[in-house]
């Protein structure tokens, strides 16, 4: 999670102050905050102050440290100096490191910094008003020591190509600029001669073209990838409005269930309401999903943004084709719906067997005791668990004494703890005093291992489950510089652990852009130094699934767990996962991105579990502090086959009678059910001119005179075990 200290905007640290009083110790925070990101300048209570800041050295070689000295009018115990790569601006990004220089004068040493250009500043009281500076130093590069790699290296791998053998995908569709084939677009007559050409009905466009002119929050569908489909009731004009955006027909030929996914964005208002059907073989078409005022907060409703709506449909015995249907309508004052990679999957059956488990946590950052708490609930919520995963953000700052409350934890909890903790740096490892590589030693120490990147495999019933841990190697220039090596050892793994046909966790703790909550702000793209090689290299594995934290936003958000697509990967990208907080809670406010202001919402204890199948990976999300599960997501191995929902083969009854003459009153009628899947038993129920007729549920039926004018007929239910049931009915007979 970024820092009060340094780490985030101003504006973000005094919150942390103000909402977290009792909870964590920080460094105090102004009483002048500006609300712009990344401002920086002098106030006015500083204006007149008299401030140098000199480097003993501005020329150095990698391996030497910068000495400073500074002289102040203006002394304040917050006062401190910052480094940052050149041209960031404090307040922008993290410092890459920070001391405190509260004296009127005195020096600091800063040892550690890779090479490059370096800006340092005297920064005001715990905020970014500048003192002094910047302080340019060059840091020249021993070409023996490791590097930073190069972000922009080609991504050169094979590509992995799946199939309904073993994705249990039917039909898929991303959409072009032109549309889609066998999709069409209709909208109301009323519409025909007003409002806007641009958003008459349902649109093909792209995430950057819809948001030219207005953000409204249109911005955060960071799931959005290439061509989208937008119905934007507020753009189009403001009246009335009433499209439906009808698919080509899908395929269920056998199958007794279907799931249809779909990334969306809906934003919701009075009166407005967003449904999906479905139709089979051209029959009436069937609500299977509806958003609207009942179901949606109007306004604003932050499980339906940037969200992947997920409905199983039973398939009626017999049939062959579904098309599936989207509206969107509503009154003037109406809002927007987007939705993009549509996908129909065959629908999977409930997994067997007992689970490779395995625990995942991260951002305890200064709370060990939600930590201990956390440890007794997961012993008994998932006991047998081979692996625990922290993901970043363990401690407050890095140092000792931190670290030792964290091992006071693990000493107290030795005996209920899984067999191995699989740990990943975060930034909050890095804050103590003493530089870079003394404060990643510490962590390594903790981790049980010489580099900050590794591999792990979590064992259990149901196989082995490969961890591999990403990390921050060097200090700068970004949250997390990565030599070439850590890159390629990943490449190297993923393509090892597909060749055997196994998912695939990677754990890193700040997430990489557009994949989970929070990360559709733009600043969270930078944190990676690799951000778009690390994308684009995941983009063509579907096995692998991304646990990141540092957000601390809540699971409740429909971007919790992603698919992240990329242009030249798998059609389905990688999953990533937030990994929540066992902290304090962050949000989002703020109509328009830019801008954008994070909040601290609340106090929070919250953690992942795994389980792991072979077949799929079920990841949960549960409350400690108010001892309840939040949510889950199902995510299916696309390399091995699993087992799915089939349909019955149901035959056609016939009403037969067992009278010599026939169909007549008093008559015992009985049912012959046709040709079914074997081993199917089966249900009756009798009906009269289409109701049900009360106790007549066997295979017999006793046709009385009461009956006379009546048209008869059956309806049967037959079921076997691991189908799904069907149901179909005789053709009517009348009794004359």
């Amino acid at each position: 999670m970024p820092s009060p200290h340094r780490s985030r905007p101003r504006l973000r640290r005094a919150i942390v102050a103000a909402a977290t009083v009792g909870l964590i110790a920080i460094p105090s925070v102004p009483a002048v905050a500006s609300d712009s990101f990344g401002a920086t300048g002098t106030s006015a209570v500083i204006a007149q102050t008299e401030s140098t800041l000199t480097a003993e050295n501005v020329d150095l070689f990698e391996g030497d440290a910068v000495a400073l000295s500074w002289t102040t009018d203006a002394p304040h115990a917050k006062n401190w100096v910052g480094v940052y790569p050149e041209s960031v601006a404090p307040g922008s990004t993290a410092s890459t490191q920070w001391a405190y220089t509260p004296a009127e004068s005195g020096t600091v040493s800063f040892a550690g910094l890779h090479a490059g250009v370096w800006e340092i500043y005297l920064l005001a009281q715990d905020g970014y008003d500048v003192l002094s500076g910047p302080v340019t130093v060059t840091i020249t590069g021993d070409p023996d020591r490791p590097q930073p790699g190069d972000p922009d290296a080609a991504v050169e791998i094979d590509p992995i190509v799946t199939n309904n053998d073993t994705d249990e995908v039917i039909a898929r569709e991303a959409f072009d600029s032109e549309g889609a084939d066998g999709w069409s677009v209709s909208f109301d007559e009323s519409m025909a001669e007003t409002g806007s050409d641009d958003y008459r009905g349902w649109q093909f466009t792209t995430r950057e073209e819809w948001t030219g002119e207005v953000d409204e929050m249109r911005k955060r569908f960071g799931r959005a990838h290439d061509t989208i489909v937008v119905a934007d009731a507020q753009q189009f004009d403001d009246q009335p409005f009433d499209s439906t955006l009808t698919g080509a027909p899908v395929s269920v030929e056998g199958l007794g269930a279907v799931r249809l996914t779909f990334d969306s964005h809906y934003r919701g208002a009075v009166g407005q309401a967003g449904t999906v059907e479905v139709s089979f073989d051209g029959g009436e078409p069937t609500e299977i999903l509806r958003l609207d005022s009942e179901s949606v907060a109007d306004g604003y409703d932050a499980r339906q943004m940037n969200y992947a709506q997920d409905v199983t449909v039973d398939v009626p015995a017999g049939a062959e084709n579904a098309v599936f249907n989207w509206n969107l309508s509503g009154d003037a004052g109406a809002r927007y719906w987007a939705i993009d990679s549509v996908t129909v999957h065959e629908a999977l059956t409930a997994p067997t067997g007992d689970a490779t488990r395995a625990w995942v946590m991260s951002d305890i950052q200064g709370h060990p005791q939600d930590l201990q708490h956390a440890l007794t609930d997961y012993a008994e919520l998932l006991p047998g668990a081979d692996g625990m995963l922290m993901v970043g953000d363990i401690v407050n700052s890095g140092s000792d004494a931190e670290w030792n409350e964290i091992y006071d934890v693990m000493d107290a909890t030795a005996d209920i703890r899984p067999r191995q903790t699989i740990a990943s740096m975060g930034n909050h490892e890095r804050y103590a005093a003493g530089g870079f590589d003394a404060n990643r030693d510490r962590f390594l120490d903790f981790a049980q291992r010489d580099r900050v990147w590794d591999e792990y495999v979590i064992e259990g019933p149901s196989g082995d489950l490969p961890v591999i841990v990403l990390g921050q190697e060097f200090a700068g220039p970004t949250d997390v510089a990565m030599s070439d090596a850590q890159v390629e050892f990943l490449e190297e793994r993923l393509a090892h652990w597909t060749a055997l046909d196994k998912q695939v966790a990677v754990m890193t703790h700040f997430p990489l852009g557009d994949t989970v909550s929070a990360s559709w702000i733009p600043g969270y793209h930078g944190h990676h130094q690799m951000n778009d090689r690390l994308t684009s290299i995941l983009g063509n594995y579907p096995n692998a699934i991304v646990f990141s934290g540092h957000t601390h936003y809540p699971a409740e958000l429909g971007d919790w767990a992603v698919q992240r697509r990329t242009a030249d990967g798998h059609a389905d990208g990688f999953w990533a996962v937030n990994t929540v907080a066992m902290h304090v809670e962050w949000d989002a406010r703020g109509e328009n991105t830019a801008g954008i202001s994070e909040i601290v919402t609340r106090d929070i204890n919250q953690g992942l579990t795994l389980e792991a199948y072979g077949d799929r990976v079920v990841v949960k999300a549960y409350d400690f502090a108010g001892d309840s599960w939040l949510r889950d997501v199902v995510i299916p191995n696309p390399l091995v086959a699993s087992a799915t929902v089939e349909g019955i083969v149901a035959g056609t009854p016939e009403i037969v009678s067992t009278h010599h003459l026939g169909i007549k009153p008093g008559a015992n009628l009985t049912v012959e059910e046709g040709e079914w899947t074997e081993g199917a038993e089966f249900s009756y129920q009798w009906l009269a001119d289409g109701e049900p007729i009360e106790g007549a549920t066997t295979d017999r039926f006793h046709l009385t005179g009461a009956w006379k004018g009546h048209e008869i007929t059956v309806r049967v239910t037959g079921t076997v075990e691991g189908l799904a049931p069907a149901t179909t009915e005789s053709e009517s007979i009348r009794i004359d």
